[in-house]
């Protein structure tokens, strides 16, 4: 870790995982900053508790563009606070479902590329946890921003949108290009894990799949069941 940082409302706190990587924690989601000195680009905005915003004044200098991995609420927290959103079209009907928002969504197709200061973000469409899901690649820092679909938490896949066999193909597609990186940094659970975690990720919804996990109680009241086996786990409804 080269810096940490909090909030003054005590909401966020950022620490580096590498040079240029602002990871902003907020209680149970990550968002992620890449400071190009002259501009700057914001990974998802979180739940919205908090002035991310006036965070951020404190992290970079840089004029900020906003992506969002995908539109689900806890993604989307503080959108309001700029005035576009990047993200793959496939999630405009998520974004846009029933709520007028101030923040235009704006396409963004799988094989671009945001390049901010040194950094080179290539996305990559992986539907399943949403249908327009994407991943930043950049291969020559060798990391993976995963959103939701890769991480040591509970991967949800129930609910509107949610797609396990297109799902396990994103992992497949994933693994294909496992390659390019060796650091995987997700949205929940651990900010920081090794490109290995895909494996165990991909096993698990394999076995999840194929009808070999036993279903338990999810740790609070929902609409599914939890499945685990190893280092993965996933919130389900069969």
């Amino acid at each position: 870790m080269q810096d940490k940082r909090v909030s003054a409302d005590g909401v966020y706190e950022a620490w580096q995982p590498f040079a240029g990587v602002w990871a902003i924690e907020e209680g149970g989601v990550r968002s992620f900053l890449i400071d190009g000195g002259e501009e700057a680009l914001l990974i998802d905005t979180g739940f919205g508790k908090g002035d991310l915003k006036s965070f951020l004044s404190t992290l970079t200098q840089g004029e900020i563009r906003l992506v969002n991995t995908h539109a689900d609420g806890d993604h989307l927290g503080c959108n309001h606070q700029f005035a576009q959103a990047f993200m793959h079209p496939a999630e405009f009907d998520r974004y846009l479902f029933e709520k007028e928002r101030p923040c235009a969504p704006v396409p963004l197709w799988e094989g671009e590329h945001l390049r901010c200061g040194g950094f080179d973000l290539e996305v990559v469409l992986i539907p399943g946890h949403t249908p327009g899901s994407i991943a930043l690649l950049d291969e020559k820092k060798r990391l993976l921003i995963s959103g939701d679909s890769v991480q040591s938490g509970a991967v949800y896949l129930f609910g509107q949108g949610r797609n396990l066999p297109a799902y396990r193909a994103s992992l497949d597609k994933l693994a294909a290009l496992s390659y390019r990186f060796d650091w995987v940094l997700p949205s929940h659970g651990e900010a920081l894990i090794p490109a290995s975690a895909l494996r165990d990720v991909r096993e698990g919804a394999a076995a999840l799949q194929a009808g070999q996990l036993q279903p338990q109680e999810p740790p609070r009241p929902m609409p599914c069941k939890l499945y685990t086996t190893g280092k993965a786990s996933f919130l389900y409804e069969a």
